[in-house]
């Protein structure tokens, strides 16, 4: 596994490749809070995915995305609302058409300002980052799916049922067979479910649904590329929590001693695997899903 660090949280356009033609990802270089960036070039038009979290990192990928497009218009899109995705968003108003989902569009609305706040907390170089952030609503907004033509360069923006957030969205390039899957896939990191609208069930339907398109590339939120066997991973993984959650609970345990005889078993299965402080969460999740209780998550900091 590729351990993520603590490096200040910049995204590094000039460390753009091309990933398949007219398709650009610029990398996290595993650094925390940092997500994979990508830039889709069409004949007429280019679409830019992410825009890294705060001000100086939404200037440097329109910069890049400015470079590579000339005088062609931009697309803006984010897969969704979280901080490190689409928090640099402003700096793209008046310079390309914000388009998402209308689920995502409604969550950064109700829950922005508690997001931003949140990671501001998160230490000294997050807080620098998102200084100034101001919230930026879409220009335009879909529901369901919705194709774009940039000319030779088809691009599916899906709407999801909410499994990471309540407003998931996918970027999937038929043609291409490349599929953006924002952070319901991350390479060898443990799934975040991180508030009331997160939901293990709906996430496992999610990336089986997302079978169907078979991707060549899969560009995690976070994390190296992969294949489909990216996403089959994360899948068993959270096929793995709920299967252990059902069985303990059908023996009589109790939530406590749940929380710690499947943590220690989702250790031992994945220890190659990175952000463990998220398995609290996923076990509660999966818990109060299969119990029908209301859902206490375990404090983050």
């Amino acid at each position: 596994m590729s351990q993520y660090t603590n490096r200040s949280p910049v995204v590094q356009p000039e460390l753009a490749r091309e990933i398949a033609p007219g398709v650009m990802v610029i990398p996290d270089q595993y650094i925390n809070l940092v997500p994979n960036v990508g830039i889709v070039i069409g004949t007429d038009a280019v679409l830019v995915i992410e825009s890294g979290m705060g001000i100086e990192n939404g200037q440097r990928v329109l910069h890049k995305a400015m470079e590579v497009a000339g005088s062609k218009p931009l697309l803006f899109t984010t897969t969704h609302f979280h901080p490190e995705h689409a928090f640099g968003t402003q700096v793209f108003k008046g310079h390309a058409t914000i388009l998402t989902n209308t689920t995502q569009a409604d969550e950064l609305r109700e829950k922005g300002a508690t997001y931003l706040n949140m990671f501001r907390g998160l230490g000294p170089d997050a807080h620098k980052a998102l200084e100034g952030v101001e919230l930026v609503m879409p220009d335009e907004t879909y529901h369901g799916e919705k194709t774009i033509d940039l000319g030779g360069k088809q691009v599916v923006l899906h709407e999801l049922t909410g499994g990471h957030t309540r407003g998931d969205q996918i970027i999937f390039l038929p043609h291409e067979q490349v599929l953006f899957t924002g952070d319901l896939v991350e390479n060898h990191s443990f799934p975040i479910l991180s508030d009331q609208d997160a939901s293990a069930n709906r996430w496992i339907e999610e990336l089986a649904s997302l079978m169907h398109f078979s991707p060549s590339t899969v560009v995690p939120g976070h994390g190296e590329l992969g294949t489909v066997e990216l996403m089959q991973e994360v899948l068993n993984l959270l096929i793995f929590v709920r299967e252990g959650v059902n069985r303990r609970i059908k023996g009589g345990q109790t939530l406590e001693v749940i929380d710690q005889e499947a943590a220690r078993s989702i250790k031992e299965r994945y220890q190659d695997w990175g952000n463990d402080l998220w398995i609290p969460f996923e076990i509660r999740n999966v818990y109060a899903e299969l119990t029908g209780t209301p859902l206490k998550l375990p404090a983050l900091f």
